[in-house]
């Protein structure tokens, strides 16, 4: 649910919980203060969030759009923390164990939505795609990708650093083949995506010619 609203009433109110579509990694923040204003004559809100791993921020909805993030499980963290939750209770079970495990270890290797959506473009997929490339191992990149990859808001508390590296290399290696199939599917389909690929780092470029899929 995006917080635009041309309605007098605020749409969003203090406690809610709420996720910046645009910045995920950021975490789920709760709202403090929503105000309104104006942008160009039409009623806009500037809504007061912090974030737990951006800390205080000030949005407008005129630009930024906010998610309402409900509680979905106990956890209060979506289907990500059930999947990790069950994956803890079985263990090591010989029936459920492997299972749980699996689960888990899909969840970790998804693309968000917007790059697999067959109803988007090819050219509208791959920019979603390019986007995923600001994650990385170093610094604050590794856990900036897990809580955008499990919508848990301290990642650190179910995995170590090194279960964490090991999720980003086989994630990465799927976010590069998905990348280079669709870059290879608007060839086939003669669809110019050379727009959106224009200005792409050499790093990227060498992921499009030389990843196998």
């Amino acid at each position: 649910m995006a917080g635009r609203s041309s309605a007098h009433e605020a749409p969003w109110s203090f406690g809610d919980r709420v996720r910046l579509t645009a910045k995920p990694e950021w975490g789920v923040g709760m709202v403090s203060r929503a105000e309104p204003s104006r942008v160009k004559g039409e009623l806009e809100w500037a809504v007061t969030v912090r974030f737990p791993n951006a800390g205080i921020k000030t949005l407008h909805t005129a630009a930024a759009v906010l998610e309402r993030v409900e509680e979905t499980t106990q956890e209060g963290a979506g289907e990500a923390a059930q999947a990790f939750a069950d994956a803890d209770r079985v263990g090591d079970d010989e029936l459920l164990g492997p299972a749980a495990k699996k689960r888990v270890e899909a969840l970790m290797l998804g693309l968000p939505d917007p790059c697999t959506d067959p109803f988007q473009s090819i050219a509208v997929r791959i920019e979603a795609t390019l986007k995923l490339y600001r994650f990385d191992t170093s610094g604050r990149g590794l856990v900036d990708w897990a809580v955008a990859q499990t919508g848990l808001d301290d990642p650190l508390s179910r995995f170590n650093r090194h279960e964490l590296e090991q999720h980003f290399t086989k994630w990465a290696g799927e976010r590069d083949r998905h990348l280079a199939r669709l870059v290879f599917e608007a060839k086939q389909k003669n669809e110019s995506v050379e727009q959106v690929l224009r200005g792409v780092p050499e790093r990227i470029q060498k992921v499009i010619k030389h990843t196998r899929f």
